[in-house]
């Protein structure tokens, strides 16, 4: 029977060995023409595209589809309509839903010196509602959880894309070596930690979990009590070297280079992310305004004191996620105060905070969730609620650049559908923050499986000017 060398086996055979050793050199050459010339991708601070007006992002994030319309969105004439059927057709995910129409339960105030009416679910939003400017003509071509969250936070309807903090900072990397650019607070997304992934983008621009506990705020953080500091750093040193061997036999594994760069952050991390967490640094009335020791809403108030304590830090973007329980298909009327009392003083405290501070000229605050809820009731129970309503919803900006007491958009008289010539997408709202920030949104672009992918992507977007100041 014949047998047939291989090339690598004729190479090898051939002149005692000699074209497998110019094999090998010539590999080894590649090897190092190619680490040499590959991109180095790192947290360093870079220079935006053009002035920026923001240097920092808190996104807060409130997954599952909060009821804007019983929120900060009133709708006068759902009180005619209530328990009567719509005067057009509205759609829900089911054929032939519900078309009862729920007026909002609660009442609504007139509030500051805008006079814009908001649920007095929230006490103490209605105290800072000069200080934002709301979006009432959201819209997005989603109507399940996963795919609407991952419309919103990563630019497309499916998994395995980078999410908006990953290009932020992937643009412009860190102001604090010792900590992420990227940080996410808390959990709520049904997507879970894919809302805050870099997916193909280098990894060392993924965001980072953290937690509102003084004594391990990142999981793996603290140094182990019966390792002496130096061990530790011996230890890192010989991990860090065994992983730099493997670098320069696989140049283009950015895992590698992403895991060298974490072992490295990790142990300046020891240190600065325990300070951050240790909100017993603050004043008593700091920790009052936050709530941080209140029922039901202190965990959401430390979240969001420890993500001003990140960007007043140099941390780029922090994501605060709302908690679960905003999917509100029943009992409404039993669920959304406990909710809204949850998140209420802590995201008014951020922007009072923030203000006080002189943080607010410079600090971008988004809230959103990925859509609203419908105008009517989803089934005729006992204690109706809400369906999905990705037609028309609201959300709100505050901080750098964003005009206070601003409104732009609206929906129909029932809140259900934006006003077309109003109506704003996912890609607006991703375009506009990163204008806040200096970044061109059709330049902030990463070379991926052939083509320059970006945050936008091949979605119709525009900065949205007239929420700028």
């Amino acid at each position: 029977m014949k047998r047939y060398l291989s090339r690598r086996e004729a190479l090898r055979e051939a002149a005692t060995g000699f074209g497998g050793m110019a094999l090998s050199a010539m590999m080894a050459f590649e090897r190092e023409a190619a680490a040499s010339s590959l991109p180095v991708y790192n947290l360093a601070p870079k220079k935006p595209h053009f002035a920026p007006k923001a240097k920092n992002v808190i996104f807060i994030y409130v997954g599952g589809g909060p009821s804007t319309i019983d929120m900060f969105d009133p709708k006068p004439v759902l009180r005619k309509y209530d328990g009567k059927p719509a005067p057009f057709e509205i759609k829900g995910r089911a054929l032939n839903g519900s078309q009862e129409i729920m007026a909002s339960p609660w009442e609504f105030t007139r509030c500051g010196e805008s006079g814009r009416e908001i649920s007095n679910l929230l006490p103490p939003f209605q105290k800072v509602v000069d200080k934002v400017s709301f979006i009432r003509s959201m819209w997005t071509d989603r109507i399940d959880h996963s795919t609407a969250q991952f419309t919103f936070v990563t630019g497309r309807g499916f998994t395995g894309f980078p999410s908006m903090g990953a290009w932020v900072a992937y643009a412009l990397g860190t102001e604090n070596a010792n900590l992420p650019a990227y940080i996410a607070l808390g959990e709520g997304a049904s997507i879970g930690a894919r809302a805050h992934s870099s997916a193909w983008l280098p990894p060392v621009y993924s965001g980072t979990s953290m937690r509102a506990d003084e004594q391990a705020p990142i999981f793996n953080i603290k140094r182990p009590e019966t390792m002496s500091g130096e061990e530790q750093s011996r230890l890192l040193r010989l991990v860090n070297e065994l992983n730099r061997e493997q670098k320069a036999h696989h140049p283009l594994d950015q895992d590698l280079e992403a895991r060298i760069a974490n072992y490295e952050l990790a142990a300046k991390m020891q240190l600065e992310a325990l300070r951050v967490a240790d909100l017993s640094s603050e004043s008593e009335a700091t920790r009052k305004l936050y709530g941080v020791n209140e029922a039901g809403s202190g965990e959401f108030g430390k979240h969001c004191l420890m993500a001003r304590r990140l960007v007043e830090s140099g941390v780029r973007f922090v994501q605060v996620y709302g908690g679960g329980g905003w999917d509100t298909h029943s009992n409404i009327g039993g669920q959304l105060p406990g909710l809204c009392h949850r998140i209420d003083q802590g995201m008014s405290a951020l922007l009072t905070d923030l203000d006080q501070r002189g943080m607010l000229q410079d600090t971008l605050v988004v809230w959103s969730g990925e859509f609203g809820r419908l105008p009517t009731i989803e089934a005729r129970v006992n204690a109706p609620g809400r369906d999905h309503n990705p037609y028309g919803f609201s959300m709100w900006m505050a901080g750098a650049g964003v005009k206070r007491g601003y409104d732009y958009g609206q929906t129909d008289d029932l809140g259900y559908a934006a006003i077309p010539e109003f109506t704003l997408g996912h890609a607006d709202i991703h375009a506009t923050v990163q204008h806040l920030l200096g970044v061109d949104y059709a330049k902030n672009t990463f070379f991926y499986e052939g083509r320059d992918e970006s945050l936008v992507g091949v979605t119709p977007a525009r900065v949205v000017k007239e929420v700028l100041a």
